[in-house]
């Protein structure tokens, strides 16, 4: 215990605060955390395994915050989507299994091709995002979607989240209930992942409780700035985005 307070109270302590509060704040707005959290870690030396293993944690703690803000406050109720839960739960676990048997150029790889495709749709379905945000008939959820992109998100997970949001607005929801469900997909998934990569021992706790701290501050800020984001804004942002995580991945297989 001594050694983690020390650890945070350190320079290294203080940066991944920083890292894990502005990733947070990214993926509770754009769903895009890994943009700013996965390069970051990268750059101060940690291990890419060790990185996603964090990041799940991180992004786990900060997504139940979210999760637990919105029942308390009457958005969300669990029992509705305990069976979405579950299945991202498995593909989190599905995703960290594959993880830990691909190298990193692999790894890499996968995210690009998922990128892509992704990126593709958002320009194709850029037309259902010009409406306000006001309730709209939402449609059912294919839970194949977010199963897929969960085991992507414990394996990896640069643009997991922006994915889920893409995919519930194009269901019809609303940019807040988006969001929301995203959240709680995140939630899930993240748990599964970190749960298998604990037990593989590859959780570095010193690394993980600060980023996770920050992770935690920054996804209650994201929620306090996301009603004042506007649609159009949206529109713009999120192939951008998705552009520059493309832009990060190539450049990575290109090193």
């Amino acid at each position: 215990m001594e050694i983690l307070l020390h650890e945070w109270l350190s320079v290294n302590g203080f940066i991944l605060f920083t890292i894990g509060l502005l990733a947070a704040v990214i993926g509770v707005l754009f769903g895009a955390a890994g943009f700013i959290l996965l390069p970051a870690m990268l750059l101060i030396g940690i291990p890419i395994h060790s990185t996603v293993a964090v990041n799940k944690f991180a992004t786990g703690i900060s997504a139940l915050s979210n999760v637990v803000s919105f029942i308390i406050k009457g958005h969300l109720s669990l029992k509705k989507f305990t069976s979405l839960m579950m299945i991202a739960s498995l593909g989190g676990v599905f995703g960290a299994f594959l993880a830990t048997r691909l190298s990193e150029q692999v790894m890499n790889i996968v995210a690009c091709v998922f990128l892509i495709f992704a990126f593709f749709i958002v320009l194709r379905s850029n037309k259902f995002m010009v409406k306000d945000l006001k309730e709209t008939e939402e449609q059912p959820i294919n839970k194949l979607i977010p199963f897929a992109i969960s085991i992507y998100d414990g394996g990896f997970g640069p643009g997991s989240a922006l994915m889920n949001v893409t995919y519930h607005l194009k269901k019809q929801y609303t940019y807040i209930k988006a969001v929301e469900l995203t959240r709680i997909i995140t939630f899930s998934s993240c748990i599964g992942a970190f749960l298998f990569y604990y037990f593989t021992g590859i959780v570095n706790w010193g690394i993980a409780i600060p980023v996770s701290i920050g992770s935690i501050v920054g996804s209650f800020l994201g929620l306090k700035i996301i009603p004042y984001i506007q649609t159009k804004w949206i529109q713009i942002l999120l192939p951008i985005i998705f552009f520059l995580l493309i832009v990060q991945v190539v450049s990575d297989l290109l090193i």
